[in-house]
């Protein structure tokens, strides 16, 4: 399965490692692509992933971090 999520609030190469690095360590997560040009993470997962769970991880890291599902 594939999940893309928008996050306006990626503004640097350090924040699309720092989402990739996170990302990476969710339960459920196989590939994961951040993009800096789009603000969009695409999320390559098993049915185990938590989508919810994910997003407020993500968002505790930075308040500009606002998660939005896209597909």
């Amino acid at each position: 399965m594939q999940s893309v999520f928008s996050i306006p609030g990626i503004h640097c190469e350090g924040c699309t490692k720092l989402i990739a690095d996170v990302t990476q360590d969710s339960p459920g997560v196989e590939n994961v692509n951040v993009n800096l040009k789009t603000k969009t993470v695409t999320i390559g997962h098993s049915d185990s992933f938590d989508s919810e769970s994910w997003k407020k991880e993500i968002q505790s890291l930075n308040a500009d971090y606002i998660v939005h599902p896209v597909s």
